[in-house]
């Protein structure tokens, strides 16, 4: 997906035109919406750490794409799963989540196997 890529490759405002006017997004981990394609390329550009994005899964729909992505400075690393909404195909909404990888909470080890 392309607007991984130029994430990927920092060229975040090479972005810009997969976005359209309208644009919003939602984060609810942490309760943010970003309005407008502007402050959601701003706010990317400016987070802190050269980070890299990697997209495990697409699935496309219609007037939606669903992406897995692990997003990764080498040190940390976290997958963030986003719900686009596609019109006229350009993105107008996402929904995003951002998962930690990290053990889990309490030894699971009898039912399950890690990765």
């Amino acid at each position: 997906m392309e607007l991984w890529h130029c994430f990927d490759q920092r060229r975040f405002r090479d972005a810009l035109p997969l976005l359209a006017e309208d644009f919003e997004a939602h984060w609810p981990n942490t309760r943010e919406r970003i309005r407008g394609p502007e402050n959601f390329i701003a706010l990317n550009e400016s987070y802190p750490g050269n980070w890299r994005c990697t997209v495990q899964r697409i699935d496309e729909c219609v007037d939606a794409v669903v992406t897995v992505t692990e997003i990764s400075d080498g040190v940390t690393s976290f997958v963030a799963v986003s719900f686009l909404e596609v019109r006229c195909g350009r993105i107008v909404g996402a929904e995003e989540y951002f998962a930690e990888n990290g053990p889990p909470p309490f030894d699971r080890s009898e039912f399950a196997e890690r990765y």
